[in-house]
């Protein structure tokens, strides 16, 4: 073996490592151990060189398997597998897959299918697309101001102290922070009592943790009393917090007072502040969202609403840009500096005007300034100058402009035969009726969910532009959308004096069929549709003109709707079909590269010597050394192990010759040959721009050169196996992981695989590694035997010595 970092070619004691019995050199002076092992040096020289076999053999399998396993993952993804997209021998990978429409109006249709419908129609024009029924708001449904209550320096205000504080306590092991916030879930929370305050604390404990509530307990009294039991079997500390101040409790640092099964008494105290409204407002703050944008703004203390107005119009000039949103204050003139109400509009900075496009929400603010009549501003969080589809109905048919009146009092809505209307007086006998229920407190966005789940119709409403949106259900001319004038003009889809009454469209194209002139005009509920085999996706119209009276203005018909009479001088879409040529070159760029890849690994193996210096290292060489030597010295140890091996050279032979002769010439027409230099072993290359060439112009004959089968046509002409027949009969051949041990692949019987889990301990090498394992065991049986042997001796022979020391010693004595 060759010497690696020093290390030599003998091997390390097989004796020192292991645990013997008796005992030597005691009276004799021998060194036993190293006697035994040169003594059994033959055996264990034959256990090491069976080892180093069977490496050598593990290597060998995983290099076989490593060219089968490539062999197979190609024969899956390019002739085996046939629903594969990029088998060889799979029609769709050579069929006419890519549809195109040609001619000018080729843009109005999008088209895709198979070879044989493409060949079946012809699109001469597109009268009509498909729409839903579907109709809008005529203009903005709210007055797209966001308006505060009214306003009044002189309010005083009265300010909960206790929000936005702590209570801290452990249970147990855990610690909890319970921060004492606006609300918990959808409920408002109030300190302003003591009931009110343990009410608070019990929602927000059940929020943190299940259970907890029952472990700390908090109770309040009309008087103002507060206590904290705590409960559970936990050991429960008070241990701080901000809140405790106001509410006459000491946290207990030092855990000294267990409360579990205790209640500590407390007293709210300085928990209110009542301010005026300068101090309510000095410091606090606005959130305001401008079209997505968040931004908040700092407000300044003042008794003056005009200069509160100044204030906050510089600081949103500020946030979103000057001239974007406007800050009114209305009221009386006289009383305006101390009492009124402020109004925020979007407009359009460059001409001043209105902006109909934006929306502005006011989304939050500091503790007392947003809510009901008890805030400062006297408007909910959420206000925005958009509709609030949570307004109840009630409120808005109280509104002045009376869009919403129509609803006042009314208790049902009714949809009669598909139309929405408040009355089903009149309605046919036979008609089919539902009844939508409206309550007291029924909101914009319920009564919204009600429409959608009990009609025919869908209604949304669009932010941006303010308008709600009415679509039907059914597609194209099924779709009918009907609503009486008073529930029109709630939606401001009318101006209540005349009902909605739209019908969707289908779309109308005029085709011919293949062998006749004669058009037809077919319908469709949708502007993608199956035509004969052809997905057909509309975008446009052609084909078609106004029709107009004498005098050139546009007819129009009973309904309203523009007429038309076919325009015959419109080119018509031709449909054709070609070949996906990028997807065909780039799967057989593809199979190509792993092709060359295979026939490279299998002739490297077959052509490389090995180097007999380089042997497997055993366990005692590899104890010496480094990963990376070890790493370095295996590699040039697995090379050539397969040099000249029979089955890899009747494979190499077989890939150098999968280019049938006869079809040689052929190839080269459409860019594939045999390399020329013999030392390429028969790889393929491939010339791009000869292969798209082909495929442009006669894909079948690609197709029949890859998958053709040797016989004789009937005008008595020669065939010949395809690249990909040959391919196929190879990777069979030599790699076939299915069927009987008898009918795998050469490749696979030699050496098994991974991907056919009863060959890896059914293979001939797997054989030959489980003979030299039983060679082994019994050479190790036999060097175990040698060294029990060898010790008995030596342990009888330190006897008798030892024995005659002895009786030398006792003579000695006489003398």
């Amino acid at each position: 073996m060759a010497s690696i970092g020093g290390l030599s070619s003998s091997t390390s004691s097989s004796i020192g490592s292991t645990s013997l019995r008796g005992y030597g050199g005691l009276a004799s002076g021998l060194d036993r151990d190293t006697l035994i092992e040169n003594m059994t040096y033959g055996t264990t020289s034959k256990i090491t060189q069976q080892q180093q076999k069977k490496q050598q053999l593990e290597w060998k399998q995983e290099a076989v398997r490593s060219i089968s396993d490539k062999m197979i993952a190609f024969g899956n993804k390019y002739t085996s597998t046939i629903t594969a997209s990029t088998n060889l021998f799979n029609s769709n990978f050579w069929g006419r897959s890519v549809i195109t429409g040609s001619g000018e109006n080729s843009k109005y249709v999008a088209l895709s299918g198979t070879a044989g419908s493409a060949n079946a129609i012809t699109i001469s024009a597109v009268k009509q697309l498909a729409q839903k029924a579907t109709v809008s708001s005529s203009k903005a449904v709210s007055d797209q101001k966001l308006a505060t209550g009214t306003l009044n320096v002189e309010d005083d205000f009265t300010t909960q102290n206790l929000a936005g504080k702590t209570i801290n306590f452990t249970v147990g092991s855990k610690s909890y922070s319970i921060y004492l916030g606006d609300k918990a879930g959808d409920d408002k929370l109030e300190y302003d009592t003591a009931e009110h305050v343990a009410e608070a604390i019990s929602k927000l404990l059940e929020k943190e943790e299940e259970g907890l509530s029952q472990k700390v307990t908090f109770t309040g009294t009309a008087d103002g009393k507060i206590s904290l039991t705590g409960s559970g079997g936990n050991a429960i500390y008070l241990t701080g917090g901000s809140a405790l101040q106001y509410l006459g409790m000491t946290a207990d640092k030092d855990k000294e007072n267990n409360l579990n099964g205790k209640t500590v008494e407390g007293a709210l105290t300085g928990h209110t502040t009542t301010v005026g409204f300068k101090d309510m407002i000095n410091g606090k703050t606005l959130t305001f969202n401008y079209n997505g944008t968040s931004k908040s703004i700092k407000l300044t203390g003042t008794d003056d609403l005009e200069v509160l107005q100044k204030d906050l119009q510089a600081k949103l000039d500020e946030a979103f840009g000057k001239g974007r949103v406007k800050v009114n204050l209305n009221g009386e003139e006289a009383t305006k500096k101390k009492t009124g109400t402020f109004e925020f509009q979007t407009l359009d900075p460059e001409t001043g005007g209105a902006d109909d496009s934006s929306s502005l929400t006011l989304t939050s603010g500091s503790s007392g300034l947003l809510g009901g009549a008890e805030s400062v501003f006297k408007v909910s969080s959420g206000a925005s100058n958009r509709m609030s589809l949570d307004s109840k109905i009630a409120d808005l048919s109280a509104a002045a402009d009376g869009k919403w009146a129509a609803l006042n009092g009314k208790k049902e809505i009714y949809v009669v035969d598909g139309k929405l209307t408040l009355s089903k007086a009149g309605a046919p006998a036979d008609a089919e009726i539902k009844t939508i229920g409206i309550s007291d407190d029924e909101t914009v966005r319920s009564l919204m969910q009600k429409i959608n789940e009990n009609t025919d119709m869908t209604v949304s409403y669009q932010s941006a532009a303010d308008k709600f949106v009415f679509t039907s259900k059914e597609n194209g001319a099924s779709g009918h959308i009907q609503m009486d004038a008073a529930l029109a003009k709630m939606f401001g889809l009318s101006d209540g004096t005349k009902e909605v009454d739209v019908r969707g469209k289908d779309a109308q194209v005029a085709v011919k069929y293949a062998g006749s002139d004669e058009e037809v005009l077919i319908r469709r509920d949708s502007n993608t549709f199956n035509l004969e085999g052809l997905t057909v996706a509309l975008k446009g119209t052609f084909g078609y003109k106004e029709v107009k009276d004498a005098d050139g203005n546009v007819v129009k018909d009973a309904k309203g709707n523009v007429m038309l009479e076919r325009d015959m001088t419109a080119e018509a879409i031709s449909v054709t079909a070609s070949v996906d040529t990028d997807k065909v070159v780039d799967n057989i760029k593809s199979m190509i590269e792993e092709y060359n890849a295979i026939v490279e690994e299998v002739n490297s193996q077959l052509s490389t010597k090995h180097d007999k210096d380089y042997t497997p290292l055993t366990t005692e060489q590899r104890n010496q050394l480094s990963e990376t030597e070890i790493k370095n010295y295996e590699e040039k140890a697995k090379e050539g192990l397969l040099f000249g091996d029979s089955d890899l050279r009747m494979l190499s032979s077989a890939l150098r010759t999968v280019m049938s002769g006869g079809l040689q010439e052929e190839f080269r027409k459409i860019g594939i040959t045999t390399s020329s230099s013999y030392s390429d072993n028969g790889k393929l290359e491939l010339d791009e721009t000869k292969l798209r060439s082909a495929l442009a112009t006669d894909p079948e004959n690609v197709e029949r050169l890859f998958t053709s089968t040797a016989g004789t046509n009937a005008d008595g002409t020669a065939t010949y196996n395809g690249l990909a027949t040959n391919l196929k009969s190879v990777i069979y051949q030599y790699s076939n992981p299915l069927g009987s041990s008898q009918s795998k692949g050469v490749l696979v019987r030699k050496a098994g695989t991974q991907s056919s889990v009863l060959s890896l301990t059914d293979n001939e090498m797997y054989n030959e590694i489980k003979q030299l394992d039983k060679l082994i065991a019994n050479l190790q049986e036999r060097l175990q035997t040698e060294r029990d042997r060898y010790i008995s001796q030596f342990t009888s022979l330190e006897t008798l010595i030892s024995q005659m020391n002895a009786q030398s010693g006792w003579l000695s004595s006489f003398s």
